[in-house]
């Protein structure tokens, strides 16, 4: 299992509350999760954490890491 902290556009992240996910899980997999109308207008994700710059781009396949901050974009 891992911990994936969400964060809004222009905002500080939540760090109170992660959403926990299966290790392996992909950033659509995240947005399924917040919501299903996100995931399906899903474009593409801001991440902060392993496996990518601070505040980079990825695509929806990304696979997601513990500790991972990720800002949907509709």
């Amino acid at each position: 299992m891992i911990r994936v902290y969400s964060k809004m556009p222009g905002k500080k992240p939540d760090m109170d509350v992660p959403f926990v996910l299966p290790r392996g899980s992909t950033v659509m997999d995240l947005a399924r999760k917040v919501h299903r109308d996100i995931a399906e207008r899903l474009k593409f994700a801001r991440l902060w954490g392993e496996g990518a710059f601070e505040g980079q781009s990825v695509k929806r396949d990304h696979a997601l890491h513990d500790g991972d901050v990720v800002e949907l974009h509709e």
